[in-house]
């Protein structure tokens, strides 16, 4: 269970950083978007 945690953690760390950076890079215009827009969004990009 610990290590799974830690994992869990680990993650969540990475995508705030990725989340900081692209909101300083782009701004917060993800934020106009619909949650199924966001949705496509990250699997054209994947």
């Amino acid at each position: 269970m610990t290590d799974t945690n830690k994992q869990y953690d680990s993650v969540i760390l990475s995508c705030k950083e990725i989340f900081i950076k692209k909101t300083k890079d782009y701004g917060t215009a993800w934020r106009v978007l619909r949650t199924i827009s966001i949705v496509d969004q990250i699997y054209i990009k994947a």
